[in-house]
């Protein structure tokens, strides 16, 4: 029976091939567009973690009770981690991971490498082996480490050729000698710690032993057998509450957080996904709603064929049947073409993520057709074949011959049927509407991040690291480890860039602005006594006295650091407003002193200046309370670099490593790029852009679908009605009268539309809060553009059957059939 009725579908369907066609690309597109998205968001959230039992695996940190915080970012000390690693009976095993960074030498000439610092448990808690050599080993974890060093397997292929003999090599990591002891297997990543090329062990100096408030170790757990997490983070609860006791300074305001790692990688790209799959979802709802009201108009003429059909016998059900097959042969043409667009489609979404976005989400290179996506294909065309089939189909059954002489004598066909096809376009306008405020909340989100202040000027500026390593810039060895040598090489550096022609300034920075890397730290202000885990927190950065010239941060009340404040001078720190704001309301804090209390030893330090507020991580954030401290009083062997220049900052990039070579030739520039650039890539930048264009694009493409849908359903109105409205002319109705009546049917879907649309929007607009930036999910100027647009647009669809219907001919009219 069904391979009778693709027969008869496919000669059916070959009788009409530009309908064929059109259906087909039609479908092709609604559904490759739909595959596409899926096959990102399946190597997202749910393609399993490369792990062994990656449901096990969670991330473990420690944040104070009274500050909120990203978990993502929640780290813990080297004496906690210890201890929890003694006292907790939940978990299998713990692991560290940590960023870090070396100048690398290979034999030729030397460049600047990111490295991932993990402790020798790390790639055995995830369940991963070496694909060559061996894992790391307690004995690997010294505080003069790395010794020895584990290779990824796209560094293994490009850097060494594949050579398999690699283990036991030695390269060189900041000037000193480490043995390659093993390579990572192809298929292994680690979005948290980005795309290393180099692993190496942890190491652990006596200081950090020491200091139990110093939060710097980022933590995996894989939970034991039969363990639950929530028993697990319950067991965790009662070791804190016990540390907060032991350590009432150091712990005592902690509380225990955790994710799954999952989330942890995933977690604020979540949101974005599952936002795109549902607007592509809307447009694939669009498309059916299109190809359903072309197969109603289609089965007019087919009339005679069905009721023949009906009288020889066929049941509702065969005519169902027929219908649901050929609505399945088009739907199934269409998943093939829509195929070869979702592989297209891939590559499109993947480029039009920035490099920095897509190396921290290494994740999306598993995005492509495979099973998983195949079989979602299959859904989606069996579920689409449904959608619009079951419409045409249950009118079809209907016919009867007593119908089809009815309606040889009216020329039109029932009322039923033009009643579904007018719900079809009233649906099409309502989904429509709901992607317009969605792209329409989306884009007043954008241009209110992209045009607030940050507090800097980001036009025309260089940036870059330069990693000092410790061999050739060592530290004092006893507190406070200052660096003599840093410091020097950091002045000698500023003032020859600041000598190269057309440098406006140049500063030196602990974190670039928007790139992350900031820390935070307790203190108390001098006479306001704290509770022993009580104090004050605050961001706090480290920078050079031109820092505030170079970015163009203004100085609101007393001094910037200078040259002068040095490491034999009391220390001076500078505030931003916020911070004065939040810590010193109603009153000035220059001159005001602080201490920081992660050591008993540490002075009080003066107020010096405050300063404007600045955008230092998330532009999308509120301003937090940042604390200044000079570079110059405190250097260190890690800086990075501001510099203003008068024209396109990537021109002096080639002058920045001329500069640099004539200092130190083994040290290599870091990652030189405009801090225009940093700023547009940015993850909340990046967060809001990316979804604005996809969803802008889904909504343009479904208010096209709509228009034509309402174009048709119009147009097939006005022919059907053409008897009508000729009889009307013949008894003198003027133009305005058949414009009249062509447009309330026109305008009267689209109000219908409007409101539906308009209620959904109000429903589904607040799934959509966490990704809006100054705009509220129910933007009463949104919704008036975006409805004000979609009347206008469909005013348009109108007027073109309304016009045409304004010069039918009477006597024609009476003829037609």
């Amino acid at each position: 029976m069904f391979v009778q009725n693709l027969r008869l579908a496919a000669r059916s369907l070959a009788k009409a091939p530009s309908f064929a066609i059109v259906v087909v690309l039609v479908l092709a597109l609604g559904i490759g567009a739909n595959t596409a998205i899926f096959s990102v968001v399946y190597a997202a959230l749910l393609r399993p973690l490369p792990y062994h039992e990656p449901s096990r695996l969670l991330h473990l940190g420690e944040s104070r009770a009274q500050y909120a915080i990203d978990v993502s970012r929640a780290q813990t000390s080297t004496p906690d981690y210890l201890d929890w690693k003694k006292r907790a009976l939940s978990f299998q095993s713990f692991a560290v991971y940590n960023g870090d960074g070396f100048t690398v030498s290979t034999g030729g000439e030397p460049k600047s490498s990111f490295a991932a610092q993990v402790s020798a448990s790390f790639f055995s808690t995830l369940g991963v082996k070496p694909f060559l050599g061996r894992d790391f080993v307690e004995a690997d974890q010294t505080t003069d480490s790395p010794h020895v060093l584990i290779l990824s397997y796209e560094y293994w292929r490009s850097d060494f050729g594949s050579d398999t003999g690699v283990v036991g090599r030695i390269i060189h990591l900041d000037g000193k000698p480490v043995t390659i002891v093993g390579v990572l297997p192809r298929e292994f990543e680690f979005a948290p710690a980005s795309p290393a090329p180099i692993w190496v062990p942890l190491h652990m100096s006596a200081n950090l032993t020491a200091r139990r408030n110093l939060r710097w170790m980022n933590i995996l757990a894989r939970l034991a057998p039969g363990v639950t997490a929530k028993q697990a983070i319950a067991e965790m609860n009662t070791i804190n509450a016990q540390l907060a006791s032991e350590y009432p300074k150091e712990d005592g305001s902690t509380v225990i957080v955790s994710e799954s790692l999952r989330d942890t990688i995933v977690g604020k790209v979540q949101p974005v996904l599952l936002l795109l799959l549902a607007a592509v979802g809307f447009v694939l709802l669009i498309t059916c709603a299109n190809v359903a009201n072309l197969l109603i108009t289609r089965a007019v003429p087919r009339r005679k064929e069905f009721a023949v059909r009906s009288a020889l016998g066929a049941s509702r059900t065969d005519l169902v049947l027929q219908m649901l097959v050929e609505s399945l042969l088009l739907s199934f043409a269409g998943a093939t073409v829509g195929l070869f667009a979702a592989n297209w489609g891939i590559q499109l979404l993947l480029s039009a993520i920035p490099e920095s976005q897509l190396q921290a989400m290494p994740y999306l290179a598993g995005a492509g057709i495979n099973l998983p996506v195949f079989a979602f294909l299959a859904a989606v065309t069996l579920i689409t074949a449904l959608l619009f089939g079951l419409a045409p189909g249950f009118t079809v059954s209907k016919i009867t011959v007593n119908d089809i002489l009815k309606d040889e004598t009216r020329g039109g066909t029932s009322t039923a049927q033009n009643r579904l096809r007018q719900l079809l376009v009233v649906a099409e306008i309502a989904v429509s509407l709901v992607l317009l405020v969605g792209a329409g909340l989306m884009l007043k989100s954008f241009r209110a991040l992209l045009t607030q202040n940050p507090g800097y000027d980001t036009s025309n500026v260089l940036t870059f690291s330069v990693n000092l390593p410790d061999d050739s810039y060592p530290s004092d060895k006893e507190p406070p480890y200052n660096n003599p040598s840093a410091l020097r090489f950091a002045h000698q550096f500023v003032d020859n860039l600041r000598a190269v022609p057309g440098v406006v300034s140049v500063a030196t920075t602990g974190a670039i602005p928007t790139n992350g890397g900031s820390s935070t730290i307790r203190f108390v202000v001098e006479g306001r006594p704290k509770v022993l885990g009580q104090e004050d927190e605050a961001d706090i950065l480290t920078t050079g006295p031109e820092f505030f010239d170079t970015m163009r941060v203004p100085i609101l009340s007393g001094r910037l650091y200078t040259r002068r404040d040095t490491v034999d001078t009391p220390s001076v720190l500078l505030v931003n407003q916020a911070f004065a704001k939040r810590y010193f309301p109603n009153e000035d804090p220059v001159g005001k002193r602080i201490r920081f209390t992660y050591s008993d030893q540490n002075p009080f330090m003066a107020i010096a200046g405050v300063v404007g507020d600045t955008a230092q991580v998330d532009l999308a954030a509120p301003h937090p309370p940042i604390i200044y401290a000079s570079n110059d009083q405190g250097p260190n062997g890690f800086l990075s670099f501001l510099v203003r220049t008068s024209g396109d900052p990537a021109a002096f990039i080639g002058a920045a490593r001329e500069t640099l070579r004539l200092i130190d030739p083994q040290l290599p520039l870091i990652q030189p790029r405009s801090l225009e650039q940093i700023a547009q890539q940015s993850p909340s930048v990046f967060l809001r852009r990316y979804p604005t264009y996809l969803i802008g694009s889904f909504a343009a493409l479904a208010l096209i679908l709509a228009t034509v849908g309402l174009y048709g359903l119009l147009s097939y109105g006005v022919l059907q009605r053409t008897r009508e409205i000729g009889i009307r002319v013949a008894l003198g109705a003027q133009p305005v009268d058949v414009l009249r009546l062509v447009f309330r049917e026109g305008l009267l879907t689209v109000a219908l539309g409007l409101v539906v649309g308009i209620a959904a929007s109000l429903a589904l607009t607040r799934l959509m809060t966490s990704l809006l930036y100054n705009v509220t999910p129910h933007d009463g100027s949104t919704f008036t553009i975006v409805s004000l647009c979609l009347a206008v647009v469909a005013a348009a669809a109108c007027a073109i059957p309304a016009n045409r219907a304004t010069r039918v001919d009477p006597i024609v009219a009476l003829r037609y059939e």
